[in-house]
């Protein structure tokens, strides 16, 4: 039976390059849709990628039994690129109105997490199924001959291998952002369905042939590559070990890497690009340069040892990450727009190219050494497939839910590098023809590595995520979501968001404050604009409601919030939602600012992702809710920003309830702001907006007219412990609260005119390289904005000047942020005095005079 020709091989090479294009691209879309049901907890979004993967495993492993009887594995592989266009796209529509489907049926949220594992794997396993099979379907057709069965299945791996690379790069970048879930759902369906076309037309235009049964020539019988079964079944023991190892580096590498690169959808498509850009180039290099020299297995052992110490360094890499970061930075300086992505790339290639090239040779090389005879090299391309994923599977939860929480990051990465030297050595014990020379070599690397090893600081992983200029480390915490840390700075004062630095005859000010770091996101500090708008975030919506007694806040923080919720003595029962448990672990180093509200007994915390804890709290109504997640830009985070998600909100709010959402204004271009209102705008019929400080905005919503009560709101301040959480952040009277209100619904209506809504299909927001990047300009919402006097209802004793005073002082406080934005800081200074000329002096006015302007000299932001 002759080859498959270079030109029949290249064509179906190409197919299969689109092949792993459309199937990384549905796997993109169906984490999204589906974490929209069972949580976007670390838990949830792992049982959504482990069960497209049992998918994959069980059509790999099944279909591959059946194709070793295959004559026209061509066609079958075409029926399979149409079926999976069919079910796919299928399941997309399905998975797109899932909860509204699960709803009717009485399970809102997808029930317990067991059950949403289920779900998940039912959901995506019909597609899943059918692509699993297209690679040992494609083996079958590319097997003619035992000699080089490894360097032709080594380039078909590496072109699906970067299929999948261009899959993830365009679904991340520019399909996505551009046409919205569902189009690119139907694009990469319609590039299953013309593979599966152009295939049955190739089929039907090569002459009938007949695939041989078994043989095995007499080159093949003398080579090393055949083995007895038993030691075929170790191989394949160890490969399942290689798949374990492999994704545990990927674990280890995306997290440590997520801690200094930013947290964006594009961040983590790039370290998922370069991951399997190293496959590629890992299967490539077998294929091209190492296949058919003989020897493979020492070929494995040398690979194996390499990936142990190329692991440990690329250990070390990251813990010099931060140095790494600011080099790069400095070196891109002049990039423009593009910088902060080559230099992530660049980043990321530094610490996973050539690990994750070694592991790229892996595959074709053990299809190698353990297929027997020609005749099965599909069926042991689905088996070797199969147990290297279910590895994986095990790897990724057993490394990201046991290892890394109970023994850390660093030592975890040890205990991978040791399971690849423990790999080559055992392996080297099967090749009876390894020369004691060898040997002794191998158990000389095995000492270097744990010389190595005991060489590495213990503590050079969470060094060097915990470390900041002039900051000294409070807290830290390894955990399943992430690493948390709680620093602490003696002499920087808003510094915490790199927008200013200390110039020159700067005074020298001793200002402490606290920084709560997730990952490479700061989720919140105790800098007194910050704890002002987290403050408002509570008292708006409680002075704005006729009597609160059940609040739900989403996403704790330093707590700040819950603190000033909790201030209120009428309320009854604070539920905090937030999917980390470690903030709780946090908390007491913000105790000033929070005063210890996670033991007050009226409050409840649930750790779960906020919006399927509404999901699944069908029946329960709040009178107030309220959200300080993240920065909409960090991935998954615009889940809580869409209009689907705030009409769930309107769901589980009682009659008269409230939201209230917070919109940094400085940190995102100022169409995702306006885009953003929309979204509130199509599920409330009343949202107002109340600017507290100078970067950031509180949204707050109902169903039915916001007014002021001010009879109410004075009687709510003379409350020792409200007059006290609000005093602390410079509201010292009820007018300075009331004065930071800026525009009502239909001033909204017309900020927002033309900009689309966030939804579920289209997360503009975290796909932000698609949107403008014209920065928020107050001057144009204040040119909209509105008296707050038909929102006041009758009220004896209210000074109309004095309020008209605090809206004057607010407004200057406002245009004193358009000047800093650029950079005139003699007109932010002026406007500064303009707003305490009008109100006199208080707390948070003293902050923006003494602090950033007196002292503070602007920096270059980062774009």
């Amino acid at each position: 039976m002759s080859r498959v020709s270079s030109k029949l091989f290249a064509v179906v090479g190409l197919l299969f390059v689109a092949s792993g294009m459309s199937g990384l691209v549905f796997e993109v879309i169906w984490v999204r849709y589906l974490t929209l049901v069972v949580g976007h907890t670390t838990f949830a979004v792992s049982l959504v990628v482990s069960s497209f993967l049992a998918g994959l495993v069980l059509g790999s492993l099944w279909i591959g039994r059946l194709a070793d009887r295959l004559q026209r594995p061509l066609l079958v592989y075409g029926l399979l690129e149409g079926a999976t266009a069919v079910l796919a796209l299928g399941v997309t529509w399905v998975l797109s109105r899932l909860p509204e489907l699960l709803d009717a049926v009485g399970l809102a949220g997808g029930g317990p997490l067991p059950v949403r594992g289920v779900l998940s794997f039912l959901a995506v396993l019909p597609p899943t199924f059918a692509m699993g099979g297209t690679l040992p379907v494609l083996t079958r057709f590319i097997a003619r001959e035992l000699e080089g069965l490894g360097r032709s299945f080594g380039v078909l791996y590496a072109l699906n291998t970067l299929g999948a690379v261009l899959g993830c790069g365009v679904a991340g970048f520019y399909l996505i952002g551009a046409v919205g879930l569902w189009r690119t759902a139907v694009i990469a369906a319609v590039l299953n369905g013309l593979i599966g076309v152009v295939v049955a037309v190739l089929h039907s235009r090569l002459p009938a042939q007949t695939l041989p049964a078994a043989t095995i020539t007499a080159a093949a019988a003398e080579s090393p590559s055949t083995f007895n079964r038993t030691k075929s079944q170790l191989l394949v023991a160890a490969f399942a070990l290689c798949g374990f190892g492999s994704i545990s580096y990927e674990v280890l590498w995306f997290r440590v890497l997520s801690t200094v690169l930013d947290s964006s959808t594009y961040a983590f498509t790039i370290l998922l690009v370069t991951f399997l850009l190293g496959l590629v180039l890992g299967g490539l290099l077998y294929s091209l340069r190492l296949a058919g020299r003989g020897r493979e297995l020492e070929l494995f052992v040398a690979v194996e040892s390499l990936l142990a110490f190329t692991g440990l360094i690329s250990m070390a890499l990251l813990g010099l990450s931060r140095p790494v970061e600011r080099l790069l930075t400095t070196q891109l300086s002049g990039w423009g727009p593009q910088a902060p992505y080559v230099g992530m790339l660049l980043h990321a290639a530094l610490v996973i190219l050539i690990p994750a090239s070694l592991i790229g040779i892996i595959f074709p090389l053990v299809v190698q050494l353990t297929t027997r005879h020609v005749a099965s090299a599909a069926s042991n391309v689905g088996l070797l497939y199969s147990v290297n994923t279910l590895g994986g599977i095990v790897g990724s939860l057993l490394m990201g839910f046991v290892l890394v929480p109970t023994i850390g990051t660093q030592w975890s990465f040890v205990l991978v590098c040791a399971l690849n030297m423990a790999l080559a050595l055992g392996v080297q014990a099967l090749d009876a023809s390894a020369q004691p020379r060898a040997r002794r070599s191998m158990w000389a690397g095995a000492v270097l590595l744990a010389v190595g090893v005991l060489l590495v600081p213990r503590d050079l992983l969470v060094r060097g995520f915990a470390e900041h200029v002039d900051s000294r480390v409070l807290f830290v915490k390894e955990g399943i979501d992430g690493s948390l840390a709680v620093l602490e700075y003696d002499n920087q004062t808003v510094c915490d968001s790199g927008r200013y630095a200390c110039g020159p005859g700067c005074r020298e000010r001793s200002f402490r404050h606290q920084q709560l770091l997730f990952g490479s996101v700061s989720y919140a500090n105790t800098v007194l604009p910050r704890k002002r708008y987290m403050a408002t975030l509570a008292h708006l919506p409680m002075l704005l409601h006729s009597g609160p007694r059940e609040v739900l806040q989403v996403c704790f923080g330093t707590g700040s919030t819950a603190g000033s919720f909790a201030s209120y003595p009428e309320l009854r029962s604070l539920t905090i939602v937030d999917t980390n448990p470690d903030v709780l672990l946090a908390a007491p180093h913000f105790a000033e600012h929070n005063h210890h509200v996670a033991q007050d007994p009226r409050t409840h915390v649930v750790f779960n992702d906020g919006r399927h804890f509404l999901l699944a709290a069908a029946g329960r109504q709040f009178d107030v809710i309220s959200f300080e997640p993240p920065p909409p830009r960090s991935a998954g985070v615009v889940n809580l920003y869409t209009t689907e998600f705030y009409r769930l909100v309107k769901q589980r709010l009682a009659p008269g309830g409230i939201l209230s959402q917070w919109i940094p204004l400085e940190q995102q271009p100022d169409n995702l702001t306006r885009g953003m209102i929309t979204s509130l705008l199509e599920a409330f019929s009343e949202v107002t907006l109340w600017i507290p400080s100078d970067y950031e905005a509180i949204l707050v919503a109902s169903d039915r007219p916001l007014t002021v009560d001010w009879a109410r709101w004075q009687q709510e301040w003379a409350k020792p412990s409200v007059e006290r959480s609000l005093a602390d952040v410079g509201f010292t009277s009820p007018y300075g609260l009331l004065g930071t209100y800026v525009a009502g619904t239909e001033a909204l209506r017309r900020y927002a005119q033309g900009y689309p809504a966030m939804t579920d299909d289209h997360p503009r927001v975290e796909y932000f390289l698609f949107n403008s990047d014209r920065p928020f300009h107050p001057e144009e919402l204040l040119a909209v904005g509105e008296p707050l006097g038909a929102r006041l209802a009758p009220a004896e004793g209210l000074e109309a000047q004095r309020l008209a005073r605090e809206r004057e002082a607010n407004q200057h406080v406002l245009e004193s942020t358009r000047f800093k934005m650029d950079r005139d800081w003699e007109a932010a200074r002026a406007s500064v005095e303009q707003a305490r000329a009008a109100v006199g002096d208080n707390t948070f006015l003293t902050f923006l005079r003494e602090l950033e302007l007196d002292c503070l000299r602007p920096t270059e932001r980062a774009p």
